[in-house]
């Protein structure tokens, strides 16, 4: 069902109630670099452009309670690369749930999804795009695609020397975008995963080093 959200004053409207931009405090997004630093590689993609850790959990934002761990599929329907594939990632840390901006990230999606945190669990994917002078970073290789759940937050955590990452939603494969932008450190969009599609432009360092993207993308 489309979502009816209550959108408060700080919120920016984007288009029909299942898609919108907000700028969240920048406060406290510095502190979660250590744990985006010991992330291990993605083991199901070709290269070593992309880091990566998944764990779901239930409960209000500041009382998370970590469900057991469990493999995470996707069908061939919403990814064709990966899709029917049982993928092993490695546990979020405790200590990066606890930190006030992942929690502030959590209560912001469940607020505006209008989930009862107490009933639904949400998925918590922590990702690194890498990227340097030898290899860009590939932030989605399956291409313009839903992820298979019902509700997403896109969250940009960093961006650090690094040109590109443009976030692009779709109402369709095969049509234009009605949104696209490079989200900034503190930006996410909303969607409803059942209506609209989504994509992000591959990252390239933006001087001669190399550089990273740092992303939360929590599902329901």
């Amino acid at each position: 069902m489309p979502i009816t959200p209550q959108f408060p004053a700080d919120f920016t409207y984007v288009f029909e109630a299942f898609e919108v931009l907000e700028s969240l405090p920048t406060a406290g997004l510095d502190d979660l670099r250590p744990f985006y630093e010991r992330m291990p590689l993605d083991p199901y993609i070709t290269g070593k452009f992309r880091q990566r850790r998944f764990a779901h959990f239930i409960g209000p934002a500041d009382q998370l309670r970590r469900l057991p761990h469990m493999q995470f599929v996707q069908s061939k329907r919403v990814n064709h690369l990966v899709g029917d594939v049982r993928r092993e990632f490695a546990e979020i840390e405790d200590g990066f749930i606890a930190m006030p901006a992942v929690q502030t990230m959590v209560a912001r999606f469940t607020t505006f999804m209008g989930i009862d945190p107490q009933t639904r669990e949400i998925g918590v994917h922590q990702i690194r795009i890498l990227c340097s002078p030898e290899f860009s970073g590939t932030p989605a290789p399956e291409g313009i695609h839903q992820d298979g759940f019902d509700y997403i937050g896109l969250f940009c955590v960093a961006r650090h020397r690094i040109k590109g990452g443009t976030t692009r939603i779709y109402p369709a494969r095969d049509q234009p975008p009605l949104f696209s932008r490079v989200l900034l450190p503190g930006e996410v969009v909303f969607a409803n995963d059942r209506r609209v599609f989504h994509f992000a432009d591959k990252v390239e360092p933006s001087e001669d080093a190399p550089g990273y993207w740092d992303i939360l993308v929590i599902t329901a």
